[in-house]
């Protein structure tokens, strides 16, 4: 692959997974050799803004405008002559949207392009026989995610450390293969969709907010997820095990009961970004001391127990309040659990390339178990 080859693909990547602006002029302008040239508009008008996914999952209309409007205007300053296909896209992207239309929904379309590391695509090929991992093609998570936070959509949206959790999950297939998963506040699904293609015999996504819920289902069946209750949906060209079994759940932990805990019975839970309220963080441990002390030996082999030490759990977290971290860890200490900080020893292949909004150095990665006797 050539210098230009892979600017063509990070600048569509980028565009699909809606990067900042100003970092599509750059990819533009490396395209075009330092300049947003005729060939680097070329490319983002018919490969970017005419791409297949995103014209059938579209970003947001504001996002469309202002990528637009800098483009032409980066063209300008750089003395290239701006195309008219440019011009013409954005006087129509300025027209008022009719009542009614998607194009004032509250929601949008980010596509993440990912690489499946070349240790996890041999280990799944040993596990499932199949030559087809062995392949090294472009893999998709389409997710509909909220960018208004504000309006409580916090759940649907995409969160670093969740992106980072995604990159974990990518890189140690060994850990999840043929495994029973629990996501705590899995949100948009992102987490879900990558478990269930690497082949987890379960995976139980859950979160407190029916609104989410609802978004998390959506997302699934457009990366062709099957999804128990749901009708299957067959059209999408990524792997998905047929053997595994997906379920979405609501799980308030305030009122968790013993029942319900065990009805959850994982031999893997996995979480991003859950402690950023400190009044919840009691609730969060007091289900995770819960769900680890489960001792389920039926689903779970003595080589895997001695190898990977099950159940156990894995959180990510964006370092944004140090003290609310502290607390987090004091309350673990408290409930008897055994916290490791796993993000140096166990890092992440860079699996989802360079996203802006992914700054790798600010987020841990914790291992959670119970203390064994």
């Amino acid at each position: 692959m050539d210098f230009s080859d892979r600017v063509d693909k990070v600048l569509l990547a980028a565009f699909r997974a809606m990067e900042p602006p100003s970092r599509i002029i750059s990819l533009a302008r490396r395209f075009g050799g330092g300049v947003l040239s005729s060939d680097a508009q070329t490319f983002f008008l018919e490969k970017c803004l005419h791409d297949e996914t995103c014209n059938r999952y579209p970003p947001g209309l504001l996002y469309l405008r202002r990528v637009l409007k800098q483009m032409i205007l980066a063209a300008e300053k750089d003395g290239d002559e701006v195309l008219d296909g440019l011009y013409d896209l954005h006087a129509v992207y300025l027209l008022p949207p009719k009542e009614g239309s998607a194009e004032l929904a509250p929601k949008c379309y980010k596509s993440f392009t990912y690489n499946i590391p070349a240790k996890t695509r041999a280990y799944l090929a040993c596990k499932t026989g199949s030559k087809k991992f062995m392949e090294e093609v472009e893999h998709l998570v389409t997710l509909r995610v909220s960018l208004n936070m504000l309006e409580g959509d916090t759940g649907c949206s995409d969160w670093p450390a969740g992106l980072l959790l995604s990159e974990f999950v990518l890189s140690h297939p060994e850990l999840f293969f043929g495994q029973k998963c629990l996501e705590i506040g899995a949100g948009a699904g992102m987490i879900g969709v990558l478990l269930s293609r690497l082949g987890a015999s379960k995976v139980l996504l859950t979160d407190g907010s029916l609104a989410t819920l609802a978004n998390m289902k959506h997302n699934l069946s457009i990366n062709n997820i099957p999804v128990e209750g749901m009708k299957e949906v067959n059209d999408s060209q990524q792997y998905t095990n047929p053997s595994t079994r997906v379920e979405c759940r609501q799980l308030i932990w305030e009122t968790l009961c013993d029942k319900e805990l065990h009805d959850l019975e994982s031999n893997i839970i996995l979480g991003a970004d859950l402690i950023y309220d400190p009044s919840y963080i009691p609730h969060l441990v007091r289900v995770l001391a819960s769900l680890l002390s489960l001792d389920h030996p039926a689903t779970i082999s003595q080589l895997e127990r001695s190898v990977y030490e099950y159940p156990v759990a894995y959180i990510a977290t964006a370092i944004r309040n140090p003290d609310t971290l502290v607390f987090f860890v004091e309350e673990v200490k408290k409930a008897g659990l055994r916290m490791i900080e796993v993000s140096e020893s166990m890092r992440p292949a860079p699996c989802l390339g360079n996203i802006a909004a992914l700054n790798r150095a600010t987020i841990l990665i914790h291992k959670l178990q119970a203390w064994s006797d």
